[in-house]
């Protein structure tokens, strides 16, 4: 559930203030309660961020009350919508067989599309799934577009880590400028 939690508070950040749904408010506050009512009458309006994140508290029992199957027939409403948190969530359900049965085929196909969108997160646990079991390779995807996938995942990592090596260090060079 961490990789969850993780998505969860991704989803309560603020990335523009004059764009920022009702809900992001109690969010950011860890009002899940509050939340809540929020977060469904965006849904009514076909919200996909909305759909992800109140399929995340249904998931973890934030605000509401804890429902593994809601919460997957929640993911599953918000990555056919290309929320791309969803679509992670919605693969490790599928996976896990959080909320509905194990399917490692099917949260393949959800991982590939979230790591096609940009999710780190997704190609790590797809790489995972494929080690553990080679036969999800195939019906939505190609070994060498998996291979892909996971190699934009080592590279991107890789720079993330150069990245924040060089900032702790005072620059590109090591030195304080």
């Amino acid at each position: 559930m961490k990789v969850l939690d993780a998505l969860f508070n991704a989803n309560a950040s603020v990335q523009d203030a004059e764009t920022e749904p009702a809900y992001a408010a109690p969010l950011s506050r860890g009002d899940f309660g509050a939340a809540a009512p929020l977060l469904l009458a965006a849904m009514a309006k076909d919200d996909a961020r909305a759909m992800g994140t109140y399929a995340a508290m249904c998931a973890l029992g934030r605000g509401v009350e804890q429902n593994l199957q809601e919460a997957y027939c929640w993911f599953l409403q918000g990555a056919t919508r290309d929320d791309t948190n969803s679509q992670v969530a919605l693969g490790m359900c599928l996976a896990g067989g959080m909320g509905t049965t194990v399917n490692l085929k099917e949260a393949a196909y959800w991982l590939y599309r979230a790591g096609k969108a940009g999710s780190l997160d997704a190609i790590a646990i797809l790489g995972d799934l494929a080690y553990e079991d080679h036969a999800i390779v195939g019906p939505h995807f190609t070994e060498d577009e998996l291979i892909d996938l996971v190699y934009h995942f080592r590279n991107e990592t890789v720079r993330r880590i150069a990245s924040r090596s060089s900032r702790r260090r005072g620059g590109r060079h090591g030195r304080n400028r």
